[in-house]
């Protein structure tokens, strides 16, 4: 679809009806904004997970490579959004080889794949070839769903080639996991009814769950944000459009994964209490002696404070450390703030530990 041009800034504020049609405008197109754009090649593949490598223009300056570990639920993207708003761009600036595993958009056939599965058959082989590929160890960063699997992978394998371990807005102690812990609770969630009626939970179910944690911000004031922000002269209609997009471009999830994500880890609380075993092993998170780094966010209603204040306590690492910012899930990783308040401080960490 060719996207029809922005209606010119005027010097004066715009008519009512000349900015409710640019506002319909910027939204009908925002299926067609361009993400992703950082040039990037296929070095392995699984199923439907594939690993790229992005492309570099000149040779990294840095030793360590950083392996990017993405949620299940969301188009990998969002970590390269768009240029100039690009976690993946700054690391590649600040010398960086980067690669990233996308999961993929799972269909029917993937029903039987569970959390085990991933971090047993998917993430090694995943790991060794971008270690090879590098030639190098890597630092494994994970982000929200990803930084769990992340967590159980660094655990369960102590001689992976893996450097170092980052984990973005993960949560890891379930016990008081605020409005999705309460909704998911043992005896209110009927997740064996769902498990057994659907092949993959739909994106479209789980965004739904995320957006009634602020179901008026989340939908009107979308929208009304988008109103009064057309008026400014300095407002890009084509960020807020690759953000729209990422938002409502969710990816299934495959139901026996989602069943194990939802009992082991939300209603048993399996991962922090130490009881948690894929394959017969147990996930300790005390065998975790990576240098390591958590980033959290104060207002986070996906993973709220109490999911991750407690991680660097649980972690057998000596070398740990958290930042903390004020912000939310996704604002604090990608939002306007990020590259000024978050990557600069990550690539810092990076620059001590490569």
């Amino acid at each position: 679809m060719k996207v029809a041009p922005a209606l010119p800034l005027a010097d004066a504020l715009w008519t009512s009806n000349d900015r409710a049609l640019e506002l319909m405008r910027v939204v009908a197109t925002a299926r067609e904004a361009p993400v992703g754009q950082t040039p990037k090649g296929l070095v392995w593949r699984k199923n439907k997970a594939r690993l790229y490598r992005y492309r570099r223009a000149t040779p990294a300056t840095r030793r360590t490579p950083i392996f990017l570990c993405l949620p299940l639920i969301n188009r990998a993207y969002i970590l390269d959004l768009r240029p100039g708003n690009s976690f993946v761009e700054f690391l590649l600036d600040a010398g960086h080889d980067v690669f990233i595993l996308d999961w993929g958009v799972w269909g029917p056939e993937d029903r039987k794949a569970t959390i085990t599965d991933l971090v047993m058959r998917y993430l090694p082989r995943a790991i060794r070839r971008a270690s090879e590929d590098a030639g190098e160890k890597v630092t494994l960063l994970g982000y929200c769903i990803g930084g769990v699997l992340a967590t159980c992978f660094a655990a369960l394998h102590p001689d992976a080639p893996v450097r170092n371990l980052i984990l973005f807005t993960t949560p890891i102690d379930f016990a008081d996991a605020g409005q999705f812990g309460m909704w998911t609770a043992k005896g209110t969630f009927p997740i064996d009814r769902i498990r057994d009626t659907l092949d993959v939970v739909p994106g479209e179910l789980i965004d739904v769950g995320a957006k009634m944690l602020n179901p008026i911000g989340s939908t009107m004031g979308t929208y009304l944000q988008l109103y009064e922000r057309l008026g400014d002269a300095g407002f890009d209609p084509r960020g807020w459009q690759a953000m729209y997009r990422w938002v409502n471009e969710g990816t299934p999830f495959p139901s026996a994964a989602y069943h194990q994500w939802i009992t082991e880890f939300y209603q048993e609380n399996k991962l922090s209490k130490g009881k948690l075993q894929m394959d017969g092993r147990p996930v300790r998170l005390a065998a975790i002696t990576l240098p390591f780094l958590s980033v959290a966010a104060l207002s986070d209603t996906i993973a709220p404070r109490p999911t991750t204040s407690k991680t660097l306590s649980k972690v057998g690492s000596r070398d740990k450390s958290e930042i903390l910012l004020e912000g939310g899930h996704v604002g604090i990783v990608v939002g306007r703030t990020a590259r000024a308040e978050l990557w600069p401080r990550v690539t810092e960490w990076l620059k001590r530990h490569d």
